[in-house]
């Protein structure tokens, strides 16, 4: 009877350290509509990483924190990965990142009222002289703008940019896709199909990934894990299927 119980009891407990040894730590922070605890999903690239892990055999456990105590929990092993992240120099001193799971982009948005008859391409920036563009301070775009010497408009944030472009203020304002979109739906609900955007990108395509530990157990292996699900996802047409459920109007989807 011990023995069978004893039997019993190691057996148990051999099931639930295989369990906790397939559960991966997360860390990520706010910011919508990408990730975010008020959306569905918590967003679109949450949705996409943890089933993700899902495929790949494992449960994502997932903290929000501020963007530097997630980078502080990765880099000391107490979070397998961080993300949404921008691979660059600096940080590939210290992680180590997963293909791109989304590209970034900024585009000019406009409301069709006031802009029927928009420039749907661009050559140069020079072109669009004419208009006037909302800048926000500390924006990559800024020298950029001044370079061309287009005609802006100071703004304190993109909530009011949009407003002033809905109240004819102004001709153009410059979002990421995504974020855009999703301030557009929040800021003038039933009204989205009044704005657009051009369909020039003003800058290339900025990755974004999973910033994986270097201390982590078994770090390496979870990412090559998370690589091969996240491959096949993009072949099977899910990851594309995430993406489009998030954002209907994007196009074209990345």
């Amino acid at each position: 009877m011990w023995r069978l119980l004893l039997s019993a009891i190691a057996l148990s407990l051999a099931c639930r350290a295989q369990a906790a040894e397939q559960t991966v730590d997360l860390a990520t922070g706010e910011w919508p509509p990408y990730v975010s605890q008020q959306l569905p999903e918590q967003g679109v690239f949450a949705e996409i990483v943890r089933e993700a892990f899902r495929r790949a055999g494992y449960q994502a456990r997932m903290s929000f924190q501020s963007w530097p105590q997630t980078e502080l929990l990765t880099k000391s092993g107490k979070a397998a990965a961080a993300f949404p992240y921008r691979p660059t120099p600096e940080r590939e001193k210290d992680f180590d990142f997963s293909v791109p799971l989304m590209h970034s982009t900024s585009y000019l948005f406009y409301h069709k009222p006031h802009l029927p008859n928009p420039p749907q391409q661009f050559q140069s920036l020079d072109e669009l002289r004419s208009y006037r563009i909302a800048i926000q301070l500390g924006y990559w775009y800024l020298p950029l703008f001044q370079r061309h010497r287009l005609n802006t408009l100071m703004t304190s944030d993109e909530t009011n940019a949009l407003r002033q472009l809905y109240l004819g203020h102004l001709d153009l304002v410059p979002m990421v896709l995504e974020r855009g979109l999703y301030q557009i739906h929040h800021v003038f609900p039933g009204r989205e199909k009044e704005f657009s955007y051009i369909s020039t990108p003003l800058d290339k395509e900025t990755a974004l990934a999973l910033m994986f530990s270097r201390s982590y157990p078994q770090a390496a292996k979870i990412r090559e894990d998370f690589g091969r699900a996240l491959a096949q996802m993009e072949k099977d047409g899910s990851l594309k299927a995430i993406y489009q459920r998030h954002f209907p109007e994007a196009t074209p989807p990345r």
